[in-house]
């Protein structure tokens, strides 16, 4: 009987011990550990997708796209490609680099949908042959021709260098590219491509639509101004 009731009054002092334990203890014991990774619901939440071009087709089939711009800061292969580029957006050290190396490229412009959403469509309107004060940075209209390869187009042309629509490959032919905005913050403007199927095939095809997105800041763009894109760490 004795032992019992030594054995009761330990267990009921261990309760007040346990009970009497500091606030301080208990937060410290609730703190991660120094090191130790966050929970995945408290980290920040992604960014969310912007609308990019908004696409229609009438040859040589009808679709309509919207496609999306990420401003995540690592991108993945196929998903969401859509973005602007312009050596306007870089620094002064990097355009003075651009220009010695002759890769100083004014406007480019790609717009496409995931890979995985079927239709797929992608292409990319760009200057290759320009400098950036055949297309400087403010609001203007250019043609888009055909690809003079081997040979250059002219200053202030543009060209479409890739054209894919679902499994099959096109060439532009004609077309017009509007910039109703160009600034250090991004651009936004229209497009009109007339082209063929070349390879597989020789369908025409006939696209137009409209971008607005935003530069994205980071190497060899180190001047954009927008703060849409998420940051490296």
């Amino acid at each position: 009987m004795i032992r019992i009731t030594q054995f009761a009054v330990l267990l009921a002092a261990a309760a007040v011990l346990c009970a009497c334990k500091p606030k301080s203890e208990e937060s410290a014991a609730a703190e991660p550990a120094a090191g130790e990774t966050p929970a995945a619901s408290d980290a920040a939440p992604a960014l969310a997708l912007l609308d990019a071009c908004k696409i229609k087709m009438t040859l040589p089939e009808t679709h309509e796209w919207d496609t999306k711009w990420n401003p995540a800061h690592i991108q993945t292969a196929g998903e969401n490609p859509s973005g602007v580029r312009s050596a306007h957006w870089g620094d002064a050290a990097e355009q003075k680099t651009a220009l010695e190396m002759r890769t100083a490229i004014p406007f480019d412009l790609v717009c496409g949908n995931d890979e995985d959403v079927k239709p797929s469509i992608k292409f990319d309107i760009t200057a290759f042959d320009s400098s950036p004060a055949d297309v400087p940075l403010q609001p203007g209209t250019y043609r888009i021709a055909r690809k003079a390869s081997p040979a250059k187009n002219k200053p202030g042309e543009f060209i479409v260098g890739f054209m894919g629509f679902g499994e099959s490959m096109f060439q532009a032919t004609s077309g017009t590219l509007k910039l109703d905005r160009f600034d250090m913050k991004g651009a936004a403007g229209s497009f009109v491509i007339d082209g063929n199927e070349i390879l597989m095939g020789s369908r025409p095809m006939h696209i137009e639509g409209t971008f607005d997105m935003p530069c994205r800041k980071g190497m060899l763009q180190s001047g954009c101004q927008s703060t849409a894109a998420e940051q490296p760490n």
